[in-house]
């Protein structure tokens, strides 16, 4: 029996964060209306029906399922009710909605001063757009990540998986600990208030800096690294794929070694480029960046990927795949440390699914399959009371 229980309301803005709170150990409900989560039938499909989301199958792995109908009010006070004996609620609806149905924070809390209740929003809670509707498109446009996403030349672009939707779940996992932690001094519980373009904003690394300081806006730079107003080439194709090379300065001479190694004959002169650092005002000519790459990239294209890998940690030189779908599946590294598990799937049979992110020797991940339609309807509505 978990010694926390988790009410998920969420909408695809924070699955991830109650996956994981469930894979860590957390007994998590998702109420469903009595149709079913919308996500239910969001592909892939496995087959061509809508019982069988791979989708629904891994955001919700572990979760136990309830159905209710919060626009009617005798399911509401179940809810209510659940709530008295919850640690955490999650949902993501728009600033308001929840108190218009007297299930807000505030109307919670004198009857459940334990729950933390973490809001998930696009804009968050306060503001201006606190009240805009938004997709995970609109979560890396609005805090400036797809500024960056895409070649110089070209409109800007998004990444191609919900990655706004995931980094703001895991954002709001996070908070919701430092709140259980809090409440252990204080006896109290509190209200979360995660913002997806706050969450956003804070995953642009130096490029907030460079404008902040210099006046720099940094510009995309396609399959390279910029650094404020110059980009270094990182993205190279080799054999059989891409590898990416962080061409530093301090890499520069161990490069040397390794391509005479080879019998390459490099031909750029190692100590030199080793003393031009990688932004500022001594750099080198466009002209002289073109010679040195094509230098570079004959090399790495004689050969594989996985070859220039070990091959280049045998000289130092930070040079790693750029793996493909296929080429996670098949890692030995990852397959190593069981990252991939099977459950039995009710609506699916066997799945193979991606499973802890991380390992914790005494409190090991748990594995299980994503719940069926109100399959907990009986233990978990025991567990509430109806006015």
């Amino acid at each position: 029996m978990s010694p926390y229980r988790v009410i998920d309301l969420t909408a695809e803005i924070g699955g991830l964060s109650t996956m994981v709170l469930s894979g860590l150990g957390a007994e998590v409900i998702r109420v469903e209306p009595p149709a079913g989560h919308p996500t239910r039938q969001r592909g892939p499909m496995l087959r061509d029906d809508e019982t069988s989301s791979l989708y629904w199958a891994q955001m919700n792995a572990g979760k136990r399922s309830t159905t209710l109908d919060l626009e009617d009010e005798r399911d509401r006070e179940r809810l209510r009710g659940l709530c008295e004996t919850a640690d955490f609620l999650f949902e993501s609806d728009a600033p308001g909605a929840m108190a218009s149905k007297r299930l807000g924070y505030h109307d919670l809390r004198d009857r459940a001063p334990q729950l933390i209740y973490v809001s998930i929003t696009p804009f968050g809670q306060t503001g201006p757009k606190s009240m805009w509707a938004a997709s995970d498109l609109i979560g890396h446009v609005s805090g400036g990540l797809s500024s960056l996403v895409g070649d110089p030349d070209r409109a800007p672009l998004r990444p191609s998986v919900e990655q706004a939707y995931n980094i703001t779940a895991l954002n709001a996992g996070s908070a919701a600990m430092i709140a259980l932690h809090a409440r252990h001094l204080t006896g109290h519980g509190q209200h979360v208030d995660v913002s997806m373009q706050a969450a956003m904003a804070n995953t642009l690394g130096n490029a907030r800096l460079y404008y902040e300081m210099d006046g720099i806006v940094t510009q995309r730079a396609g399959g390279a690294r910029a650094f404020a107003d110059r980009a270094t080439r990182i993205i190279y194709p080799c054999a059989d794929g891409y590898v990416a090379f962080v061409r530093v300065p301090a890499s520069m001479i161990r490069l040397h070694k390794w391509m005479s190694a080879e019998g390459a004959d490099p031909q750029f002169d190692a100590e030199r480029w080793a003393g031009i650092a990688i932004a500022g005002n001594n750099l080198p000519s466009e002209d002289e960046i073109a010679e040195l790459e094509t230098e570079i990239e004959r090399f790495f294209s004689a050969r594989g990927a996985q070859a220039l890998y070990e091959s280049g940690q045998q000289f130092n030189v930070m040079i790693c795949p750029v793996n493909t779908m296929q080429d996670i599946v098949d890692s030995p590294q990852l397959n190593a440390r069981s990252f991939f598990d099977e459950v039995d799937d009710p609506n699916l049979g066997r799945l193979k699914v991606p499973g802890a992110p991380l390992n914790m020797s005494a409190t090991p991940w748990r594995t299980r399959p994503a719940p069926t339609l109100g399959q907990d309807n009986d233990h978990i509505l025991a567990h509430s009371h109806p006015g």
